[in-house]
């Protein structure tokens, strides 16, 4: 009985066990349905509210964003901003965000979300806030009117910087930076302040400490002044001024000039246009201002379009390629679709300290035209021993002086604006064209033509486009079995220069031809791969202590022309591979020469001397995008050289192209 009365117990454990688990197995799956029902839910909710239209009013509100600690009780400092009201709205019609009212429109809550984060990054771009903030919606309480075609107001709310700022430290000079530019140097007359080419004369930019004032937004329009002053490991100094802010704000508001510039008032849009638009496509938001989601700034400009003034006066030295240093004194004015200091990339926001740099690093595209009047001091290189005595060529020698250089520049770089990647590309393409023209009343005439362009194409689209459009599950076993074979992408680029000296019935009297800092010079990384930087192209028989292979004396004539391929590191090195390093071998060409003003490009001695004088080398490198730029690492063999080129194996440096 007692072990009959046990196996009943025992039964009634189990059973009461499963039952227990049942329960809580039944649980289980009715939480986790439940999860999966209010996932679904709020899958669906996401997909209605973004795919809702909201009608929007104009103008948007424009307030300050208090600080944390501000209770809100001083309403005067709340509306007190210097930020101009008319500049957000058309900020934001140019972002693409279709205020105006209860159009119809088929723009989402989705679409106005990535139109107010355009906004925002053009905004921080300025670097003249330190928070912005966008808030769609109406005071009133809801409850009262629940008409759903009422608009909603937009209110911009903005965190103003100081209005000046000082800087003192150290930085890097950027004008060494540049490689698409291949004139004699940056004191060109305004060449540094976005002027025609900067010189890739130093393989690492040049170490320098800076200080710096400041002042931002004072019109309201997010202009900025500055007056930089530095000294860089050389001893050379320099100081440099810069005023920019939109033409807009210099003009009155009903000129002609004016309402080109700024995006039309959605309530004043003619009920013809409206009613014509309406009959085409029943949606009048094609008449908005809209910026591609690939670049940052539209080539129009519109209100970015920037009119600035600038001053500078720089030493530059030049012993080491052709024993000379040059001191520049200029004044200019700068027409460009944004303003010099722009970010260059949505979401970076404003640089610490302003920008100086070549037209190479500014934010794309980039579309700019300067006027340039300057004096340039040409300080051949003295002998040590013998301070009377110069320590140069003759050639040197006779550009010695001062000339008065007075010339107008403009130019487009698209700065990477169609690639993948600005620094570090893997597909699309580049391109650049600036042309200069110096003339009277300057004493050196000339006219010159640079531009270039780079094509980045990966692998994998061909076989794409051999093999049709695979599943992600096939690209996917690719990715696991191939990885490097799926990465590699193949790189092409040329750059070329011509330029031609100008006499203007003699106006110009161009002593010694076109002035040694407005000539070409070729080599360095990003460049000519395998010869030093001006270590190819015209050069005199002799030269200073500095230069014991002749003086670099430039050419009126240059190319260059690469051929890569690329890949991702291997996933050993995950660190370099996830910050993009890549391996590449490359085969680069090109040549730097002069050719007789009376002698056409065209004719077949030209041509040949071009072509015969070309230097070829090969090799293979590494190369990973920074902030700066794309910083490479590269071993060259030359293959073609003349016996007096500066050839160098090993070579490291920054560039803005490939």
């Amino acid at each position: 009985s007692h072990h009959h009365n046990h196996g009943k117990c025992q039964n009634r454990l189990r059973a009461t066990a499963r039952r227990r688990w049942g329960k809580s197995q039944l649980r289980h799956i009715q939480h986790q349905h439940e999860q999966k029902m209010r996932e679904k839910l709020q899958q669906l909710k996401a997909e209605y509210v973004s795919a809702y239209s909201l009608p929007l009013n104009f103008p948007a509100k424009v307030t300050n964003l208090p600080d944390e600690e501000d209770d809100g009780s001083n309403k005067s400092r709340k509306d007190s901003i210097r930020t101009s009201r008319d500049f957000i709205n058309a900020r934001l019609l140019e972002a693409g965000l279709p205020l105006g009212g209860g159009a119809p429109s088929k723009l989402t809550l989705g679409d106005h979300s990535v139109a107010a984060q355009r906004f925002i990054s053009d905004l921080e771009g300025t670097g003249c806030y330190d928070s912005i903030q966008i808030h769609i919606g109406n005071d009133h309480d809801s409850s009262i009117n629940n008409d759903k075609s009422e608009p909603f107001d937009v209110t911009v709310r903005l965190k103003e910087k100081r209005w000046y700022k000082i800087y003192v430290g150290g930085g890097v000079n950027s004008d060494d930076l540049s490689s698409l530019g291949t004139s004699g140097g940056a004191a060109s007359t305004g060449n540094a302040l976005g002027g025609g080419a900067g010189a890739a004369l130093g393989t690492l930019p040049k170490i320098q400490f800076e200080t710096s004032v400041s002042a931002s937004n004072l019109s309201g329009f997010a202009d900025v002044s500055t007056a930089l002053y530095s000294v860089d490991q050389t001893g050379s100094s320099s100081f440099k001024f810069t005023h920019d802010r939109p033409l807009c704000s210099l003009l009155p508001k009903h000129s002609k000039l004016y309402e080109w510039l700024m995006p039309q008032d959605p309530r004043l849009v003619g009920d013809k246009s409206i009613e014509k638009e309406m009959t085409k496509k029943n949606d009048i938001d094609e008449m908005q201002v809209y910026m591609d989601d690939g670049a940052q700034y539209a080539l129009g400009g519109g209100s970015h379009v920037t009119l600035g003034v600038h001053a500078l006066c720089l030493e530059q030295d030049f012993e080491s390629t052709r024993s000379t240093k040059e001191f520049a004194r200029s004044i200019g004015l700068h027409l460009a679709n944004h303003n010099r200091g722009a970010s260059r990339g949505p979401g970076t926001g404003g640089a610490n300290k302003p920008s100086f740099s070549t037209p190479e690093s500014m934010a794309g595209p980039y579309f700019f035209m300067d006027w340039n009047a300057g004096l340039r001091d040409t300080l051949p290189r003295r002998h040590s021993e013998f301070p009377f005595a110069l320590d140069c060529s003759s050639e040197i020698a006779n550009h010695a002086g001062t000339a008065f250089k007075h010339s107008l520049t403009g130019g487009i770089y698209l700065n990477g604006s169609l690639t993948d990647d600005r620094y570090d590309p893997t597909m699309g393409y580049d391109a650049h064209l600036v042309g200069e023209v110096a003339g009277p009343p300057g004493d050196v005439g000339f006219w010159k033509l640079k531009g270039g362009g780079a094509f980045h194409f990966p692998l994998v689209l061909f076989r794409m486009m051999t093999m049709g459009l695979e599943s992600n599950e096939d690209v996917g076993e690719k990715n696991e079995t191939s990885t490097s074979v799926i990465g590699l992408t193949l790189h092409s680029s040329v750059n070329f220069g011509i330029a031609r000296p100008l006499r203007f019935n003699g106006f110009c009297s161009n002593i010694g031809g076109i002035p040694l800092s407005d000539r070409f010079y070729s080599g360095g990384p990003g460049q000519l791969r395998g010869f030093l930087p001006a270590g190819i192209g015209p050069r005199a028989t002799t030269g200073g202590t500095s230069t014991p292979g002749g003086d670099s004396l430039g050419g009126d004539v240059f190319y260059t022309s690469t051929l890569a391929a690329s890949i991702p590191f291997p996933s050993y090195f995950a660190t370099l591979r996830q910050n993009g390093a890549r391996l590449f071998t490359f085969a680069n060409a090109g040549t730097c020469v002069s050719v007789d003003p009376s002698i056409g490009f065209e004719s077949l001695s030209a041509c040949s001397r071009i072509i015969n004088s070309s230097r070829v080398a090969v090799g293979g490198g590494v190369s990973i995008g920074t902030p700066m730029g794309r910083f490479e690492l590269t071993y060259a063999v030359p293959m073609r050289y003349g016996p007096k080129d500066a050839r160098k194996n090993v070579q490291m440096g920054f560039s803005f192209g490939y």
